[in-house]
């Protein structure tokens, strides 16, 4: 039987918002300024430019630059604390490095629909960044439709039972709590049970896991409502997340980079495309 999380409200000290200056982009930019200004944290604004041509850098460099200050001309960012970064070379090594020399909490990107997660960067930068991130990554999607709240009004937290559902559980369980926020707990059983009843007593089995999972001393507006499905986990999210009009999902990733064998990458990429809110993935910690 599972025990009840040991929560842990969580701190917000600096965002990194990767951008390639695409509309994208923008959406992604407003969600890391509710944060920063939600948790008084200091916003850096970095843009990677892969190249091998020599000759070009300091022409590459420079357009970058230029779009780089345009970009931070956005209204609301003018009173946050704020560094902007543009650097040439492998875009998830810059980021990388980034996240570490900077400590940064958030990793906020967007994503371009025409080609997938991996438009974001050259390559399969997208993807390095939520499997390799040492801090959680907050997706914007090609179908998330422009915030026009401060608060996550509704939040979908999917689950696995995994090391990195459980850490993803402080992060959905700390906005709902401040945000005085709707959640709903998912699980999906992905396996086939030989019989129905069977199937009743993985329910049962899983609901009794995702209600002690709710801290009993938690301040939550309301009830978490608990959910448990059957089918291909991608398709359930993101029906979920439609059908309850939600703000935020969240869900977890192993350890060392390799995606939840529940949520494996093709899933993962099925809910950032499809999804019309953004997705916050976490990993389980380094081993």
């Amino acid at each position: 039987m599972a025990t009840p999380a040991n929560f842990s409200r969580i701190a917000i000290s600096n965002i990194l918002l990767a951008t390639d200056f695409s509309p994208e982009s923008q959406n992604a930019m407003q969600c890391a300024l509710s944060l920063a200004k939600r948790y008084q944290s200091k916003l850096f604004l970095a843009h990677a430019t892969p190249t091998t041509w020599a000759e070009l850098t300091d022409a590459m460099r420079h357009a970058a630059e230029v779009r780089m200050a345009e970009f931070e001309s956005i209204e609301g960012l003018k009173n946050l604390p704020h560094k902007t970064i543009v650097e040439l070379g492998d875009p998830w090594q810059v980021l990388s490095h980034l996240v570490r020399d900077e400590n940064i909490d958030f990793v906020v990107m967007g994503t371009h629909g025409a080609g997938g997660i991996n438009k974001l960067f050259v390559g399969s930068t997208a993807e390095q960044v939520i499997r390799h991130a040492t801090c959680p990554v907050f997706t914007v999607g090609p179908h998330v439709r422009t915030l026009v709240s401060d608060r996550f009004a509704s939040i979908l937290y999917a689950t696995d039972f995994s090391e990195g559902s459980m850490r993803a559980l402080d992060y959905a369980l700390s906005f709902a709590e401040e945000d005085r926020s709707e959640m709903t707990m998912l699980h999906v059983i992905e396996s086939t049970p030989v019989s129905e009843s069977e199937l009743v007593e993985w329910k049962r089995q899983d609901r009794d896991k995702l209600k002690q999972m709710i801290p009993p001393d938690l301040d939550l507006a309301y009830k978490p409502e608990i959910e448990v499905e059957v089918g291909a986990a991608a398709q359930e999210i993101v029906r979920l997340a439609d059908s309850r009009n939600t703000d935020l999902v969240v869900m977890g990733c192993h350890s060392g980079g390799a995606v939840s064998t529940h949520l494996p990458w093709t899933t993962l990429h099925h809910v950032l495309q499809h999804t019309h809110c953004p997705v916050l993935t976490v990993r389980g910690a380094l081993h």
